[in-house]
C-alpha cells in the first residue's frame, strides 16, 4: 500500500513537472512569435519610411517588397503559434477545450496557407 502511494505520488509529480515544462515551453514559443512579429513590423516600418522620398512608381514596387517581407515574418510567427498550440493540447484534458484549440489551430493553418499562397503568387509575378 505504501509502495502504491509512492508510485502514485511519483506519477503525479512527474505529470506536474511535464505540465510545468510544457507551460514554460509554450510561453517561450509565444514570446518568440511576438518577437518575430515585432521585428518584422519594425523592419517593414523603417523600410517604408526610407521609400517615402522616392517617385511614386518606384514606391509601388518597393511597397510590394516590404509587404512580402512582412508577410514572411507573419508566416514564421504563425508557424510558431501553431507549434505552441499543438504543445498546449498536451495540457488540456477536457474535450470541449480541446475542440476549441483544434478550431484555433485550423484557423491559424488556413491563414498561414492563404498568406503563403499570396506570397508565392507575388513572387511568380515578379519573376516574369
Amino acid at each position: 500500500m505504501v509502495v502504491e502511494q509512492g508510485v502514485q505520488l511519483l506519477g503525479q509529480s512527474l505529470q506536474d513537472l511535464i505540465r510545468l515544462y510544457v507551460s514554460y515551453l509554450t510561453f517561450g514559443i509565444d514570446i518568440a512569435a511576438g518577437i518575430v512579429i515585432g521585428i518584422s513590423a519594425g523592419i517593414a516600418f523603417v523600410a517604408f519610411l526610407k521609400i517615402l522620398h522616392k517617385p511614386i512608381m518606384d514606391q509601388t514596387m518597393e511597397k510590394e517588397t516590404i509587404r512580402l517581407r512582412l508577410a514572411r515574418g507573419i508566416l514564421l510567427a504563425l508557424d510558431f503559434e501553431v507549434a505552441s498550440d499543438i504543445l498546449k493540447s498536451i495540457l488540456i484534458p477536457a474535450v470541449g477545450d480541446l475542440t476549441i484549440l483544434a478550431v484555433v489551430v485550423a484557423i491559424r493553418i488556413a491563414l498561414s496557407w492563404s498568406l503563403s499562397q499570396e506570397v508565392d503568387k507575388h513572387l511568380e509575378q515578379r519573376q516574369r
